[in-house]
């Protein structure tokens, strides 16, 4: 039996280190990993590294100078989700490529409850991955975004307009105080 036993441990240290190989090398090749995408109308592209964390952003055109911010925001948080997205993608597809050793470890250690199937385990991960619904909410985001930004521009324009009449007022009054050339004496 301790035959049996020490085989066992041999085996499975032997499995352990071979997957701490494997681990090891999927995490270099993540470190170095980074995900691009390109906005549909090719004015910007973003690429993010293995965390999300933006690694470049590349403005192609000159497009976004004419933008409402709101509509340009609405763009660069698209294109960031998306390469966010990913890049999770490629983590998931990595860490997937590690389960083969975890049924294999569970039945060393004892530990067969826990759960077999990635995807459950994974569930977190991908659900913050942008899905069809959030392209429509971003949709309706830009949307209403871009109704603030109008309603702000046209509420400056009145300000402006308003100032500018105030302006041509004053203006018009100043005229009226300005002595002509007629003095009247003034005796003291």
């Amino acid at each position: 039996m301790a035959m049996d036993f020490e085989s066992i441990l041999k085996d499975a240290m032997s499995a352990l280190h071979e997957q701490r190989d494997k681990m090891l090398e999927a995490k270099r090749e993540l470190d170095a990993a980074t995900a691009s995408v390109t906005s549909k109308d090719r004015m910007v592209s973003v690429t993010v590294g293995p965390q999300g964390q933006v690694v470049s952003m590349t403005f192609h055109t000159k497009a976004y100078q004419s933008m409402a911010p709101a509509e340009l925001a609405a763009a660069l948080v698209t294109v960031l989700n998306e390469a966010r997205a990913r890049m999770g993608s490629e983590v998931i597809e990595r860490i997937k490529g590690l389960q083969d050793f975890s049924g294999h470890l569970r039945s060393v250690t004892g530990l067969a409850g826990t759960p077999a199937d990635m995807d459950e385990l994974l569930k977190p991960l991908r659900s913050m991955a942008p899905s069809s619904d959030t392209e429509a909410s971003l949709e309706e985001l830009r949307a209403a975004r871009q109704e603030e930004f109008a309603a702000e521009e046209e509420a400056a324009a009145r300000r402006a307009s308003e100032q500018k009449a105030k302006q041509d007022e004053f203006e018009a009054e100043a005229e009226n105080r300005i002595p002509t050339g007629k003095q009247e004496e003034f005796s003291g």
